[in-house]
């Protein structure tokens, strides 16, 4: 059994007693399994836009985030993964042409996560959400239990898998999605519900989803056409909260961690606390693909 069981374990047996766990002050509900220490999934859909979250809720350490550029397929990538070298998971990818995937769950097996993740890039490389793909996925988390794996497309498409379920729908202008590592938890709604601005509700929609416990950092990205020196490109804005809690009963506003964004190192007393948000800072796609520069035209004359 590693560290990272034992130290779960060894938290369950201090709920069970009664004691408080130093991540908050709320007490846990009956229903409680590893799942509370894991993370949750949103997404808001506008048109020519979207804004996806990832909270951290992993079980207390001291691990932080690597958010970085990467490649896939000659496809320019964000990636939001765990700052471990002992293990490789990664929470969230981002496309030059407004893909996303992500995943929340169990990070103890390296062989499996990594499958996962090949499944995921398989399909943000085709563009095709594929219900075959799911299940596979979903073959994965019926070894844990628990975890969620989200994937849509800039059109609103979408799909999520659970180990009971594997969903698949579309979003549509205004349309949001909460995405924990338990089904129970998911729900939809109407962003403008929260707020005007669709990274402010983001923020808010966060502090109110109720399946975290150890909730600490909150990363958003704004996906929309921006303004360059050199006209308008694809880019993403970058901004992270740390997820006190309050809104849902508890204190943790303690146990939020660093990240490094693009290798600059982010000390956890710069980021401002819930309802709150930091602009780290924006990254733009510089090498669009043919599919981006075609939707610049589409954008330019709409």
């Amino acid at each position: 059994m590693n560290f990272k069981k034992i130290f779960l374990l060894a938290c369950f047996i201090v709920c069970l007693s009664g004691a408080t766990i130093c991540a908050g002050e709320a007490d846990f509900d009956s229903d409680f399994n590893e799942s509370h220490f894991h993370c949750c999934s949103f997404a808001i859909q506008e048109k020519n836009e979207t804004v996806f979250a990832f909270r951290q809720d992993a079980e207390l350490g001291e691990d932080g985030v690597l958010i970085h550029n990467d490649n896939l397929n000659d496809q320019e990538i964000i990636v939001q993964e765990i700052d471990d070298p002992d293990f490789h998971f990664i929470h969230a990818m981002i496309t030059e042409d407004g893909w996303i995937a992500s995943h929340g769950g169990d990070s103890s097996n390296d062989t499996e996560t990594r499958d996962m993740e090949d499944i995921a890039c398989e399909m943000l490389s085709s563009k095709n959400i594929s219900s075959d793909s799911l299940k596979k996925i979903q073959k994965i988390f019926k070894n844990y239990g628990y975890g969620h794996f989200f994937i849509k497309a800039p059109d609103g498409r979408y799909g999520v898998v659970y180990n009971e379920t594997v969903l698949m729908g579309n979003l549509s202008p205004g349309d949001f999605l909460v995405v924990p590592n338990e089904y129970y938890g998911f729900s939809t709604g109407n962003y403008t519900d929260y707020a005007k601005d669709p990274v402010d509700a983001v923020v808010k929609i966060c502090s109110y989803e109720k399946s975290g416990t150890n909730r600490r950092n909150l990363y958003s990205y704004d996906y929309k056409l921006q303004d360059t020196d050199d006209g308008k490109k694809f880019g993403v804005n970058v901004y992270v909260t740390n997820d006190n809690g309050h809104n849902v009963g508890l204190n943790t506003s303690e146990i939020v961690t660093y990240f490094y964004f693009n290798n600059e190192y982010y000390p956890p007393s710069e980021i401002p606390e819930n309802p709150d948000k930091l602009h780290v800072g924006d990254y733009i796609f510089e090498n669009q693909s043919l599919f981006s520069v075609i939707r610049d035209k589409l954008f330019k004359t709409s």
